[in-house]
């Protein structure tokens, strides 16, 4: 099959898209409203942007009237936190993912422990595995969407992950990805030039 750019409006070429761009890596964010109040949402459009300098990037969709939580907060703060998701945390990732009110912290709802960034105003998830504290670069808007750029200014990962080297132990780590509307674990790994 083939759909051409004319063809696509007669597709939901998202669902496409999100079922061939897979397994994605979820940026768990944590950041803080001016009035200080928390926030903790999952996304799963996110990638390295750049090693040096340490550039991490993700995609959130923008609403008609008010900007999602955790626009607003980095709008207001230039900061924010992404906390990696190992498949522990799975469960109360998803639920952080539910359109609470501003008001409301997911760190509660999600069943995690908040505690302060070392660099940053922004929380972090203690029992995330790793966290990258992030001073924001520019928000980039591209059609219905904002793409955040932050700079890494402070990196956080637990001793049982970290390898010589600077190498980060998968198995101990256990990440999730997003597939279109499921998950995968990521655990089995091969080597191509065997």
């Amino acid at each position: 099959m083939i759909i051409e750019e004319k063809d696509f409006k007669n597709h939901q070429m998202s669902k496409l898209l999100k079922g061939t761009v897979v397994p994605r890596p979820i940026a768990w964010v944590s950041s803080v409203s001016a009035e200080g109040i928390s926030n903790l949402a999952p996304f799963s459009y996110f990638t390295v942007i750049s090693s040096d300098p340490m550039m991490l990037g993700f995609s959130i969709g923008n609403r008609p009237v008010q900007d999602k939580d955790t626009l607003a907060n980095i709008k207001d703060t230039g900061e924010f936190v992404v906390n990696m998701v190992s498949a522990k945390l799975a469960e109360g990732m998803h639920i952080s993912s539910k359109g609470f009110p501003a008001e409301v912290s997911e760190f509660e709802k999600a069943g995690v422990t908040e505690l302060p960034g070392h660099a940053v105003d922004s929380p972090r998830v203690k029992e995330s595995p790793i966290s990258m504290e992030c001073k924001l670069d520019r928000i980039i808007v591209i059609g219905g969407s904002s793409l955040v750029i932050g700079k890494v200014v402070c990196y956080h990962i637990l001793d049982e992950l970290y390898m010589e080297n600077d190498k980060v132990d998968i198995k101990a780590f256990d990440p999730i990805g997003r597939l279109a509307g499921d998950y995968a674990y990521i655990r089995e790994f091969f080597d191509p030039r065997t």
